[in-house]
């Protein structure tokens, strides 16, 4: 029996409505294996990754951005999604072009890796590869400093107040400056909001050099404080130097001014105005034997 008009027409209907309702389904369930974190989620909930990445900053994006599949590790995935099993074996990997994808799109929503200092270094001249840094601190496992620890194990920081400081508070990673070396601005920007304030002024000419030049933060504990005669190698030959009580730098030269003045004398010397009347102290009383270390060249200047 042949089907009348009306009845064929009904049939194309119907069969254009089952089409389309098969191919947005289909897209709606390809949506869901390729951008919907709760496929992850059928499997992961459970894990710590799940929950530390819901209180990460990648929050908002879905696992598959960065973990991408390939068709065999899909299919598997999906075979044991519609079982309700774990998949076998290990599947989405995260490739180098998940992060270039988000850092090096010129996307101002996420920070900007391409020009960064520390990224040069360790990405573009050192080719460490992105995951081997930031595998496990994108999901909070472990803080991204012991990713430092694997590979400058030995440059440990050894001074009391800063063995807690993440790496990144003296090596700032992302800003546009050469090399990775703290400059003076980097170590000032930390402790002048702690109320430590180390002035600017002369030493010889100006306490140029750099902070590094006295203050070594990855010596062995105890040894963090550069002598001052390693600079000042003809400072115990001559003049008052050499008499004791005045060998101990500090107890003169006030740290980062450097200059000796009168109240650092008086702390030993009480009875010096008596006879002083109104004189420096080094008027009469020449402490020979210290010259200058030279300016440090490559130091930043202060701002």
């Amino acid at each position: 029996m042949i089907p009348g008009p009306g009845t064929r027409n009904l049939l194309i209907a119907a069969a254009a409505v089952l089409l389309v309702a098969g191919v947005g389904g289909f897209l709606r369930f390809k949506k869901f294996v390729d951008e919907d974190p709760r496929l992850c989620a059928t499997c992961h909930r459970a894990s710590p990754e799940f929950s530390l990445w819901l209180a990460g900053s990648h929050k908002s994006v879905a696992c598959q951005k960065c973990h991408h599949a390939t068709p065999e590790q899909g299919v598997a995935m999906l075979r044991a999604f519609v079982a309700g099993k774990m998949p076998k074996g290990r599947h989405a990997a995260v490739e180098v072009g998940a992060c270039a994808a988000c850092h090096l799109s010129h996307d101002p929503r996420w920070p900007q890796i391409g020009a960064s200092r520390g990224h040069r270094i360790h990405v573009d001249q050192q080719r460490i590869s992105c995951v081997r840094c930031h595998a496990a601190g994108v999901h909070g496992f472990e803080p991204v400093s012991t990713a430092c620890v694997e590979c400058h194990g030995k440059h440990l920081v050894g001074v009391a107040g800063m063995t807690r400081l993440h790496c990144f508070a003296c090596h700032e990673f992302l800003t546009t400056e050469p090399g990775l070396r703290p400059t003076r601005r980097d170590c000032m920007r930390c402790h002048t909001a702690q109320g430590i304030h180390a002035p600017m002024s002369d030493h010889g000419s100006a306490m140029e050099m750099a902070c590094a030049a006295c203050h070594k933060p990855h010596a062995p504990p105890g040894q963090g404080m550069v002598a001052c005669a390693s600079c000042h190698k003809e400072m115990g030959k001559g003049g008052l130097h050499r008499r004791p009580g005045h060998q101990r730098c500090v107890d003169c030269h006030k740290p980062h001014t450097w200059k000796a003045e009168a109240p650092a004398c008086l702390a030993c010397h009480a009875s010096a105005p008596l006879h002083a009347k109104d004189r420096a102290c080094a008027g009469c009383h020449a402490f020979g034997g210290a010259p200058l270390p030279p300016r440090a060249p490559s130091d930043t200047p202060p701002p």
